[in-house]
């Protein structure tokens, strides 16, 4: 069977657009070119493919025991371009790098000196949190991921770079009546609204355990946001009290102040996962030589500078 990869990626712009009408825009064709292409490929496999909905296209499984196949050959054949690149003397391509919120400024800056230095690199961004992250990263969608490292030996086939030691603080906007005290105690922070991020679980596990641990009924969230990069946004306008990582007070230059008050939350790691078993393309390898510069200057770093 001579299968057409540029068919395939047809096919993977259907899955990852959910609409055959985006899909078309995606790959530059027309939408008819891109339903007889998919129609074709699901004719020489037997097999449907996509199920066909009114509001959009999903892969069936069938396609997405194809989708995920697919995705490493795109991956394989993306290294294999810039290995020959590489080779030429040349660092050009598309790194893909996922980065957890809390450390956006940092892969900020490092896009910044990317366009610098490393003109022919095209750097594509993911930002999500670590869970996701991990699993982007074993499927073959990302080069390498700039997480919140596991506790324990982690997945699998992955490998783990610390760069930066951290921890959670509680944190409130500088106005708070709280803010610059130092003889706070628990029942001080039970009267006021929290806010406490539903990642990582541990966080609202070790708040609830000091609280009852006390006597006292552990805080609720008066209010939910969608990703860590809201919290000090929405935190600076009440005064709710917040768990943010201290990366995000000093990295992000963030608005928020931090509260001084001990909840024996336990040292977190930040770093660099990879895949173990898949050489590096050089411009990822560059790229990452880039973050642990950047994350060399953060309060608590693991690297130095070069």
């Amino acid at each position: 069977m001579a299968m057409d990869f540029r068919v395939l990626r047809y096919f993977m712009a259907c899955v990852e657009n959910k609409t055959m009408h985006a899909a078309a825009a995606a790959v530059h064709v027309s939408q008819p070119a891109l339903s007889k292409a998919i129609n074709g490929l699901e004719a020489e496999l037997g097999v449907l493919l996509l199920d066909r909905r009114p509001r959009g296209v999903e892969p069936t499984r069938f396609g997405e025991v194809l989708f995920r196949y697919a995705k490493m050959i795109d991956s394989d054949l993306r290294r294999a371009v810039a290995e020959i690149d590489a080779m030429r003397g040349l660092t050009r391509g598309t790194i893909v790098i996922g980065v957890i919120p809390t450390m956006s400024a940092v892969m900020g800056e490092v896009a910044r000196q990317v366009m610098e230095v490393l003109p022919g690199l095209r750097l594509k961004l993911k930002i999500a949190f670590s869970a996701e992250l991990t699993a982007a990263l074993l499927d073959g969608e990302l080069d390498t991921a700039l997480l919140l490292l596991p506790a324990d030996s982690g997945p699998l086939g992955l490998g783990f770079e610390p760069l930066v030691q951290t921890g959670p603080r509680l944190a409130v906007r500088p106005e708070h009546p709280l803010a610059g005290r130092t003889d706070l105690s628990l029942s001080d922070l039970a009267g006021y609204p929290w806010l406490i991020p539903d990642y990582p679980p541990s966080h609202r596990e070790i708040i609830n355990r000091a609280f009852l641990d006390a006597g006292m009924p552990p805080p609720q969230s008066a209010i939910d946001v969608s990703t860590v990069i809201l919290f000090d946004t929405v935190v600076q306008n009440t005064d709710l009290i917040t768990v943010v990582p201290a990366t995000l007070l000093s990295a992000r230059k963030s608005n928020l102040t931090a509260l001084d008050v001990d909840l024996s939350f336990p040292p977190e790691q930040v770093g660099l996962a990879y895949r173990q078993h898949s050489s590096l393309l050089p411009g990822a390898r560059a790229v990452m030589q880039l973050v642990r510069d950047a994350c060399a200057s953060l309060p608590g770093a693991i690297v130095s500078a070069r």
